[in-house]
């Protein structure tokens, strides 16, 4: 599996985790919205199935960071990990084609594609 592919993984994964933190907020059932349980079932599916393909051992990390920070995957921007805000070595933003992790707060590392 590429760089890339990975990436694209853990960001569907995280969205989808979100989604269903986001279903069972408190103030959303509050305001009326609910959830069917067939769809809360799929959409757990959806995210075990992605799980499930990616690289063992970087699902693993995800579902740790995943209990450890709210956000498991942070974005880098202008050389700033936006997890915990701080400004990265020079050296591992020359990596970019790498799978790294933060050396400050160690979530995983994805750069924002230039528009």
């Amino acid at each position: 599996m590429t760089l890339e592919h990975v990436e694209m993984h853990l960001k569907f994964l995280f969205d989808l985790d979100n989604l269903l933190e986001d279903m069972e907020a408190p103030e959303y059932q509050d305001i009326g919205f609910t959830i069917e349980k067939e769809e809360h079932l799929s959409l757990t599916r959806a995210r075990n199935e992605l799980l499930r393909k990616l690289p063992p051992e970087v699902a693993d990390m995800y579902e740790r960071l995943k209990k450890r920070y709210q956000r498991a995957i942070a974005p880098v921007d202008n050389g700033f990990c936006f997890g915990c805000f701080q400004k990265l070595p020079t050296e591992l933003i020359s990596r970019q084609k790498e799978f790294l992790t933060c050396p400050n707060c160690g979530r995983i590392l994805y750069w924002r594609k230039k528009p």
